[in-house]
């Protein structure tokens, strides 16, 4: 079945039959130490078959009702699988659009942050309908005890307004500015620009799509603070043996 055919009859039943699923990619520090995850929606169709987040999340983009069923269900098998355990320093983040962010889906975020602690990304195109509202919900959130990610940095035109509009704690650089730089010199003095504007709000960095030793070198002599990608671990399901090294201690969370 080709992505085209995909319907939103069918994304409303995989959601209900819990076939969407969270998997968790690790992201690490300059000593390669686990400090989180972060939460991958993935389609699981058949044992030898599933579909990635491109393939169906742009579909329901637009239909609130649709982004928040699927934000709410994979936040509660979240909270199922980490309330268990101990998760101390940790912190797990989590791609929301900005019209998911209702009542039920708040209260969701709360709760597994009681768990473990919460980073919601923020992807630099959302497309804010009411701008008061959103702040008002960051502030909320972040009263709670949840931190805030600026995704895709450098995917927008805007990149400055948005530095400037929201209280980020963290922004991620997205993978098409990290890879190749360790062969292509352009490419690669793009990324310090971008990285000299994000420190200058004393923001830290999570650098997307690291897969080489080369580029991880080049990135931590960018003095970027936190890495993701297949040279660390590709996303995993929730039940798979997770990332070894040593986590942080608790404070270190707080302290970012």
């Amino acid at each position: 079945m080709d992505s085209i055919e995909i319907t939103k009859t069918q994304i409303t039943d995989a959601i209900s039959t819990g076939k969407i699923q969270p998997f968790i990619q690790p992201i690490v520090n300059t000593n390669k130490n686990l400090v989180g995850f972060e939460a991958l929606s993935r389609w699981i169709v058949s044992d030898h078959e599933i579909r990635l987040p491109l393939e169906f999340i742009p579909i329901i983009k637009d239909d609130q009702r649709l982004s928040e069923n699927l934000t709410s269900s994979i936040l509660l098998q979240l909270i199922d699988h980490f309330k268990p355990h101990n998760n101390n320093g940790l912190f797990i983040s989590i791609n929301i659009y900005s019209h998911s962010l209702t009542t039920p889906v708040i209260h969701l975020l709360v709760t597994l942050n009681q768990s473990i602690n919460v980073v919601i990304e923020i992807l630099e195109n959302d497309d804010l309908e009411n701008i008061d509202n959103f702040r008002m919900t960051l502030h909320y959130l972040k009263v709670k005890g949840i931190k805030i990610a600026l995704d895709d940095f450098g995917c927008d035109k805007n990149v400055n307004d948005r530095l400037f509009d929201h209280p980020f704690d963290y922004v991620k650089i997205d993978r098409l500015f990290v890879c190749d730089i360790d062969t292509n010199l352009s490419k690669l003095k793009s990324l310090q620009a971008m990285v000299t504007l994000i420190q200058y709000f004393n923001l830290p960095i999570i650098a997307e799509g690291v897969e080489t030793e080369s580029v991880f070198k080049l990135l931590t002599n960018l003095n970027i603070e936190m890495y993701q990608g297949y040279l660390f671990s590709k996303p995993i399901p929730l039940g798979a043996k997770p990332y070894q090294p040593t986590p942080l201690a608790s404070n270190d969370f707080e302290n970012n």
